[in-house]
């Protein structure tokens, strides 16, 4: 047998997820900021990813020790 909401309670389900998500907004956004904060304290500047891939596959390989 189908359990049938009423709209009462939907709209509260539906606005209580909204509040979890705007919290979960504000607690990736205060991340983000902290994460550049941390960046610009230590003073180097961030790569991005595919700069960070080019300069590991542009480096010469380690030269091994002969015997």
């Amino acid at each position: 047998m189908a359990k049938v909401l009423k709209f009462k309670d939907v709209n509260s389900d539906v606005e209580h997820r909204l509040k979890e998500f705007e919290k979960l907004r504000i607690k990736f956004k205060a991340e983000v900021k902290k994460t550049e904060a941390k960046r610009a304290a230590a003073g180097k500047p961030s790569k991005g990813i595919f700069k960070s891939i080019s300069d590991f596959f542009t480096d010469s390989p380690a030269k091994t020790a002969s015997k």
